[in-house]
């Protein structure tokens, strides 16, 4: 109130110079100020010098002053929108929605806003997921393109044959990621192929050739055929040759309704004009070992037969003994299985038999039978000397091969395995009994799956027969008999 004096008082003197000029200064005198005061406390207490604002207009301004207040919805100052929160156009920060500002707008359907790539947002928006058709480096992606293409896997690697990831639209039928070549998937991501048998054909171990044409899931260092599916029909046959043993892993089923040979052959008997020619060896099955060949001039040329062949001591060939002055024949021991030894062929007249080979036990390895002996010659004495005239002897048979089929689906044998071991030489169409080889082993069969079936088929391990006389004095058979050959065995796992 001291102030409002002060200013009245200040403000009121030129008035009171004014009235007693115009009153001729009878205002001077007297009590009149009283008055005077009175009547200037009626002024508006908020008003000052010169007329400024009052109080209530500052405090309706904008608290912002010139930047405008974000969310009253009145676009002021530097704001680019003011939507009174978020919208599909406007942030809740009154800036434009756009992705890739470092702002997430629900409203407009973003999911994330890194401002970019990272490894939690794509740079459209959207939370990273391989599929989603965008490429983000930032979150481990090497390519994305809404699924497998020619340049893209799935999962969202680069398309590439040994990745483990099997892209039909880049050409692979499979791929296991490794880089073994022979196996059910190549190197080249081509699958192993169905084998669908129907006529006769033929599989070559040394060479890995089926018919002929070289298969490309054959791998030589474990004699191993790569099949999806193996399949020999009623009308089939598969015979099995070459030295080694056959292991066939199948990825699916096999059905075997024909045949699959892995036999010994026969060894064979004399052969020309007065059987002058020596008969030969049988060769082995895969895996199996070959008979003896006859004795003679035009076969072991000595008088006596050559042994078979075996993993083991080998069944050996009859044997005559040197001089003259007496008949002699000697016949081939049968060649040895896997558990027991071939039996010895017979001799008369102190010409040696031959003897049964060794049993041996190879599972593993995976092994054939044992070779028969061969025969020896006819020898009919007058000389100490082998000649022209002795009747030559007949070749041993070879063994039974060995096959392996290993399948992760079934196995079902409705037709016939065969690993039988071959026959002794005969001596039919000769003039004279010759010594006779002996017969071949049995080879092996081993089967492995979750379910084997053979209760309908054959699986045929026998030994082969030594040779018997037939041409000429049979009612002696029994003195030139070549030993018979061991059985084989059969795995079912």
């Amino acid at each position: 109130m001291q102030i409002v004096r002060f200013l009245l008082v200040t403000t009121l003197l030129p008035l009171v110079a004014c009235l007693g000029d115009d009153l001729g200064g009878a205002a001077s005198a007297g009590a009149s100020g009283t008055a005077s005061t009175t009547a200037s406390t009626t002024a508006d207490p908020s008003t000052t010098q010169g007329g400024g604002a009052t109080d209530t207009e500052v405090a309706s301004g904008d608290a912002t002053g010139a930047g405008g207040v974000c969310g009253n919805g009145t676009v002021e100052g530097a704001e680019d929108c003011d939507d009174m929160g978020e919208s599909p156009a406007c942030n809740d920060d009154c800036t434009t929605a756009v992705c890739g500002d470092g702002v997430v707008n629900a409203a407009a359907a973003e999911e994330c806003d890194d401002a970019g790539f990272s490894a939690a947002c794509d740079d459209d928006c959207t939370a990273p997921a391989c599929g989603d058709g965008v490429a983000n480096e930032a979150a481990g992606e090497e390519c994305d393109e809404a699924g497998p293409s020619a340049a893209c896997d799935d999962d969202c690697t680069a398309a590439e044959c040994g990745d483990g990831v099997v892209n039909e639209a880049a050409g692979e039928g499979c791929d296991d990621g490794n880089a073994a070549d022979f196996d059910f998937c190549s190197n080249a991501c081509a699958p192993a192929p169905a084998a669908l048998l129907d006529m006769m054909h033929v599989f070559d171990t040394d060479t890995g050739q089926l018919d002929g044409i070289a298969q490309d899931t054959w791998d030589p260092a474990t004699s191993t055929w790569y099949l999806g599916r193996l399949e020999i029909g009623m009308t089939g046959v598969l015979q099995v040759v070459g030295t080694s043993a056959l292991t066939i892993e199948v990825q699916g089923d096999a059905i075997i309704t024909g045949v699959l040979d892995v036999s010994g052959a026969d060894g064979t008997g004399p052969s020309g004009a007065g059987c002058v020619t020596a008969g030969t060896g049988g060769r082995g099955g895969p895996g199996g070992f070959s008979g003896g060949a006859g004795a003679g001039m035009g076969g072991s040329g000595t008088t006596d037969g050559a042994p078979g062949q075996g993993p083991g001591a080998p069944a050996s060939g009859g044997s005559i003994p040197s001089g003259s002055g007496t008949f002699f024949i000697a016949a081939g021991g049968g060649g040895g299985g896997h558990t027991t030894a071939g039996s010895p062929g017979l001799a008369d007249n102190g010409a040696v038999a031959g003897q049964g080979g060794e049993p041996h036990t190879s599972l593993p390895p995976l092994l054939g039978g044992g070779g028969g002996g061969g025969g020896s010659v006819e020898k009919d004495g007058g000389s100490s000397s082998l000649q022209d005239s002795d009747d030559e002897g007949t070749g041993g048979g070879g063994g039974g091969g060995a096959v392996a089929i290993v399948a992760a689906g079934s196995i079902t044998v409705i037709g016939r395995i065969d690993a039988s071991g071959g026959d002794g030489g005969s001596d039919l169409g000769c003039m004279e009994n010759t010594g006779h080889g002996g017969g071949g082993a049995g080879g092996a069969i081993v089967l492995a799956s979750p379910a084997t079936d053979a209760m309908m088929g054959e699986l045929d391990v026998s030994g082969g027969q030594g040779g018997i006389p037939g041409s000429n004095f049979p009612g002696m058979a029994s003195n030139y008999v070549g030993g018979d050959g061991a059985d084989g065995v059969v795995e079912v796992m």
